[in-house]
């Protein structure tokens, strides 16, 4: 039991310590992503996709 709590002490230090090497507008970012339903999410992931791979082409309706 006491090496759990260890455990989970230390992923979270190490969770704050990644968050604080994120700019400012990636945090932002992350925040925003987060108030958004599950729908919204999945569409947004599928635009960046789509962005990601396909930065030059032009968007398709």
């Amino acid at each position: 039991m006491l090496d759990r709590t260890k455990t989970e002490l230390v992923s979270v230090e190490t969770n704050e310590f990644e968050w604080m090497d994120l700019s400012k507008i990636e945090r932002r970012l992350i925040r925003l992503y987060r108030l958004l339903n599950e729908q919204e999410q999945l569409q947004l992931r599928r635009m960046s996709q789509v962005l990601a791979t396909n930065p030059k082409e032009p968007a398709r309706s």
